[in-house]
């Protein structure tokens, strides 16, 4: 089985084929939609990444077991 992939916008129930893939037409083909992201549909990270400055921190085991 041969797959290609390309981008295309669906009208009337339709989807054009490029012109580097007009040799597929005529021929029994599957097909998958998949909706395409574009860059106002990504997503956005959920949250930032915090930086801590552990210079001077003293870690005491005991006092961390104890809790």
């Amino acid at each position: 089985m041969q797959a290609i992939e390309f981008v295309s916008k669906a009208h009337d129930g339709v989807v054009d084929l490029p012109r580097e893939h007009q040799a597929w037409n005529g021929k029994d083909v599957r097909v998958i939609l998949l909706e395409a992201e574009s860059a106002q549909t990504k997503r956005k990270p959920l949250f930032n990444a915090a930086t801590i400055s552990t210079r001077g921190y003293r870690f005491n085991r005991d006092a961390a077991n104890e809790r």
